[in-house]
């Protein structure tokens, strides 16, 4: 029978994960919104940009750019956070 790991030196950050499912959250309801809200709306949009109908254009370009700014966001955000995590823990060893 495999032994009980020891316990981590390292306490559990609650407002770490926190902030980490709210913004996973925010940019998931963004998501959301990018991805249905012009669907909904598609008949309506029959401008032209670009030379191409709008609703084409959001499907084609718009909505991969912005889901490459939604990944971007993120892992900007977290990074940050990371960082100060750790500046955090560095802190409180000493």
């Amino acid at each position: 029978m495999p032994e009980p790991r020891a316990p981590t030196s390292k306490p559990v950050s609650l407002p770490y994960w926190r902030r980490n499912l709210r913004l996973i959250l925010l940019l998931l309801a963004v998501w959301a919104a990018l991805t249905f809200v012009p669907a909904l709306f598609a008949r309506s949009l029959t401008f032209d940009f670009i030379g191409w109908p709008f609703a084409f254009w959001m499907a084609a370009y718009g909505a991969p750019l912005a889901y490459l700014i939604i990944v971007g966001v993120y892992a900007r955000v977290m990074n940050r956070a990371d960082e100060r995590a750790e500046a955090d823990a560095a802190g409180g060893d000493r």
